[in-house]
């Protein structure tokens, strides 16, 4: 039978499945009651620097009531990690440090109770921000500079951006690609801020690589203006540089093949090796190896790496070569090579139906030591036959 990772789920999916698992076995939140809304108070802490939208939110829960607890500490516990804002906590029973937005828009509603789940394990100043970061985080509630400066928050805690990547449950490149927003000047970060039309995410990070102001400016406002051509005009392109039109994930026989599904052990080593590239922490080197002995077509392999990286949340712009001229070596590229090198050696494997058993054999192995792939028995008897 294939591995476990064949069910189905998106990496992102069984990302947030294995932290939930992980937070269940440790009993890190008891709990699950209704209290007195005058008992919670606000985290002074929360990244989010503003409660907003909150209106549509109350309407909804005057209606059927909030049906997500949110994650609290004892206040004694909060004021004995935080003793410089004793006043904000006041005589409050509970801290929120997840659910700040659900607790403005239950007053909101006039509610007078919210469900919660007390973390009976974050007991520190070290605890706690970790605790309310990873609660942001995971339900995606905070903008990108936020995001930052989370991390910054979390980099003074721990010493080391690695050791925050590790808390978070993230990649050194997720956190790599956040930091890039340092760079941005205040009229770009402005226009993140309010989601200025075309700006997004992606193109803000690429923004962050280009150091000089000026260029930064130019860029942003060439950008803009495709954005306005691209809605005035839908048959214009996308013409961003370092940008190409997407590609189509190869198919299982090759470009030439009517064969557009995969088959059970095929879907299962492709979900190893985006679990591999999402993770971004083993030794790559013999994929590497492997993949300069399989020949493949450039343009395909790209295709299903650029799926991969995008898959793991982050972006393909590292692999285009306009991008790597000015390249540093950084987390991030680190994962782009990764993912291509897996992309070159799960093409040739497909394409070759296990034929060149040596190279099958080794990419196999390289599977099952860094990717937890367990292949079926007649994968397995291919592979070293």
């Amino acid at each position: 039978m294939a591995g476990a990772q064949n069910d189905g789920l998106s990496v992102a999916e069984r990302r947030k499945r294995k932290e939930a698992e992980r937070q269940a076995a440790s009993g890190s939140a008891t709990g699950g009651a209704e209290v007195a809304i005058t008992e919670l108070a606000h985290n002074p802490r929360n990244a989010r620097e503003s409660l907003e939208q909150i209106e549509g939110l109350a309407s909804t829960y005057a209606t059927v009531g909030v049906l997500q607890s949110c994650a609290v500490v004892p206040a004694e516990t909060f004021r004995a990690a935080f003793p410089e804002h004793q006043a904000e906590i006041a005589n409050a029973r509970f801290v929120v440090i997840g659910g700040n937005r659900r607790l403005a828009a239950a007053r909101y509603a006039g509610l007078e109770k919210l469900p919660i789940l007390v973390n009976t394990k974050a007991q520190t100043r070290r605890d706690i921000l970790i605790a309310a970061a990873t609660e942001n985080l995971a339900r995606e509630e905070l903008k990108p500079l936020e995001e930052l400066a989370t991390i910054e928050e979390l980099k003074d805690v721990l010493g080391t951006y690695d050791a925050v990547a590790q808390q978070l449950g993230k990649s050194p490149g997720w956190v790599s690609q956040r930091r890039r927003l340092h760079n941005l000047q205040p009229e770009v970060r402005e226009a993140l801020e309010t989601r200025a039309d075309g700006m997004t995410i992606e193109l803000a990070r690429e923004l962050g690589r280009i150091k000089d102001r000026e260029a930064q400016l130019k860029a942003w406002q060439d950008e803009r203006r495709l954005a306005a051509q691209r809605a005035a005009d839908p048959a214009v392109k996308n013409q961003s540089k370092g940008k190409t039109a997407k590609k189509k994930v190869p198919a299982q026989g090759g470009p030439d093949t009517k064969t557009t599904e995969l088959d059970a052990e095929t879907k299962a080593r492709r979900e190893a090796c985006a679990l591999a590239v999402a993770a971004n922490e083993c030794d790559p080197t013999r994929a590497f190896i492997i993949a300069l002995q399989s020949p493949v077509a450039p343009d395909e392999a790209i295709a299903l790496a650029s799926h991969w990286l995008v898959e793991a949340g982050g972006s393909a712009a590292g692999l285009h070569l306009s991008v790597l001229a000015a390249g540093d070596g950084s987390a991030e590229q680190r994962q782009g090579a990764l993912a291509l090198a897996l992309a070159h050696c799960e093409l040739h494997l497909t394409r070759t139906s296990g034929r060149d058993t040596a190279h099958a054999r080794a990419f196999v192995d390289w599977l099952e030591t860094h990717a937890d792939y367990q292949p079926t028995d007649d994968a397995a008897s291919a592979a070293v036959a």
